[in-house]
């Protein structure tokens, strides 16, 4: 212990007098090569209390523009992609030569290796329309039809975010599968987290294929898994347990199950570009290969305002343009969104090796904070060590404690080391993140922003904060 007071010693000299440099190298990319890093030299020494603008955020990992800045942005985008017209109503009837639309959606179709693909205004609205396309055209091993069901983790947004969309609108049932589904409780994941969840195995889909009966959400009705399911969701990665990843052989082996049992094989892919790149693979079209339909999202990594798109089959996509009208998808435009995702989606393809770079990036910076002795006391991270560039974090302290602890260090150091903090509700009685004395938890991303930022100041925020609390 006394040599990590001693280098935590030395740390703080570096804070107060020295320019700090550990060797760090711009990843190979136009975007980041713009940015400045924020180092430890950055930092002041002074006894004035720090501004919004000098505070140091180590959990932000987008750079928030102002809706101007957004909206010029635009313009600039409108420009470059040379978009001169707008579309009307997803010009449905039109081809890439002749809409703007088509032309983006058959690039990502192409990139992701799919047939076709369609621009959805949600990912709500892009897995609904999925799931209503499955169900209508499944026909089961048997040769019956009238499914009304569908598999997918615990976890799923479908259970968690969505109001029961599937059930309420679609008149699905969920067949939820996984290691702790004994347990499951919407509500109980929302407030207490998902420690030491694991993602879905081959085994669950196995054990699920090979019971005769299972029971559905969210009416407790018997289901038939081999003639009744219609689809089986998987999330590439699992965000509501950190970022974890399926491992590749047993994706790859999951869709020859669900081809042999006539079983829809569906990726809710919203940050699939991340989990390409935790799988190490070359392409996306790699990761998305496996799959009959997959859903991304043009908003979390790849810096859209908001915006979806589904991939599939020619068949299956033509369906969709019928489903995106009965939905009121297709906006009298949708210009304003599409833009701003194709743009997106075209930085990303100029350094597709960023993931990669922020995910390598998480890793190292987890690793000074979980080998010191004093921050492992007070944070564990779930994964230990990030399958991508996220983790979860939970803290052996109550949500009151760490937020006046969480202000001290920012007051004195100028490190906001955690923006965004949640509770875990104190009677959870299951085997989630109560039972081990966490009082709450936050989700931590490694991105445009806090990429940037160097590690020795990760690690002096933390230091700083597990001492306050310390004290």
């Amino acid at each position: 212990m006394m040599i990590v007071d001693c280098l935590f010693a030395v740390v703080c000299l570096h804070w107060y007098l020295l320019p700090f440099v550990d060797g760090w190298v711009m990843p190979p990319s136009s975007h980041l090569q713009h940015e400045n890093k924020v180092m430890l030299s950055d930092t002041n020494n002074d006894d004035v209390v720090p501004s919004r603008e000098e505070v140091i955020d180590l959990q932000t990992y987008t750079k928030r523009k102002s809706p101007s800045d957004a909206l010029a942005d635009l313009s600039t985008a409108c420009k470059e992609l040379e978009v001169d017209r707008f579309d009307v109503y997803g010009d449905f009837e039109l081809d890439k030569e002749s809409s703007y639309l088509r032309q983006f959606e058959a690039e990502v179709a192409e990139y992701f290796g799919k047939e076709d693909s369609i621009f959805c205004l949600s990912g709500g609205m892009a897995q609904s329309i999925m799931l209503a396309i499955n169900v209508r055209n499944h026909t089961s091993t048997s040769g019956g039809s009238g499914t009304n069901s569908f598999a997918c983790h615990p976890t799923s947004h479908l259970l968690l975010h969505e109001n029961d969309a599937y059930s309420e609108l679609l008149h699905l049932e969920a067949v939820v599968i996984g290691s702790q589904t004994n347990i499951y409780n919407p509500e109980t994941l929302k407030d207490s987290g998902c420690y030491g969840m694991e993602p879905i195995r081959l085994s669950d889909v196995k054990d699920l294929l090979a019971s005769e009966t299972t029971t559905s959400y969210p009416n407790q009705l018997p289901i038939n898994c081999t003639e009744e399911l219609s689809t089986l969701m998987i999330e590439l990665p699992h965000r509501e347990i950190g970022g974890k990843l399926t491992p590749w052989n047993e994706v790859k082996e999951i869709a020859t199950i669900c081809k042999e049992n006539g079983i829809n094989y569906h990726c809710d892919g919203a940050r699939l570009v991340e989990a390409a790149a935790g799988y190490g693979h070359d392409s996306v079209k790699e990761t998305a290969k496996p799959f009959t339909s997959v859903y991304i999202s043009f908003y979390k990594g790849l810096g859209g305002i908001s915006g979806a798109m589904l991939l599939g089959d020619l068949d299956f996509i033509a369906e969709a343009r019928i489903l995106l009208r009965r939905f009121g998808g297709n906006l009298y435009t949708v210009l304003p969104y599409a833009i701003s995702s194709w743009a997106g989606f075209r930085n990303f393809q100029r350094e597709e090796n960023i993931f990669k770079y922020r995910r390598d990036k998480l890793a190292r910076v987890l690793k000074l904070l979980s080998t010191d002795a004093r921050i492992s006391c007070i944070v564990e991270f779930d994964p230990k060590i990030p399958e991508v560039n996220m983790v979860h974090g939970y803290l052996r302290m109550s949500y009151d404690k760490c937020m006046k602890a969480l202000d001290k260090v920012e007051q004195t150091t100028g490190i906001r080391v955690l923006s965004r903090v949640r509770s875990c509700k104190e009677d959870d009685d299951t085997d989630g993140a109560d039972s081990i004395q966490f009082g709450c938890r936050f989700e931590w991303t490694m991105g445009e922003a806090n990429a940037l930022i160097d590690d020795e100041l990760f690690l002096l925020g933390w230091k700083t904060l597990a001492q306050e609390v310390e004290n």
